[in-house]
């Protein structure tokens, strides 16, 4: 209950600012304020691109890795591990 007045009340906040800002406002503040705010979107956008790109990198790692294991077991035991051997196995070896 307490969350919820708390959520209304930062949104009445918000909206009652919201209406009297841009009375305020005047052109310095506002170009400032532009240009903070697409820096900031540009900082943003690289640290989401190089996480997903990094993770990327961390599957494609992982299924090489199974891929590899999947190969040496079929030399090793002229069949193919079940995915349920290549899980035990990945997460014996690889898991934090």
């Amino acid at each position: 209950m307490n969350a919820k007045l708390l959520t209304a009340g930062a949104l009445a906040a918000t909206m009652t600012f919201g209406a009297v800002a841009p009375a305020l406002a005047n052109g310095a503040a506002s170009t400032r304020n532009i240009i903070l705010g697409g820096a900031a979107a540009a900082v943003l956008v690289t640290n989401y691109n190089h996480k997903v790109r990094q993770k990327r990198e961390e599957q494609r790692e992982a299924s090489r890795r199974q891929a590899s294991y999947r190969q040496w077991y079929y030399r090793h035991y002229g069949r193919y591990p079940t995915d349920q051997q290549v899980h035990d196995w990945y997460y014996a070896h690889y898991s934090r």
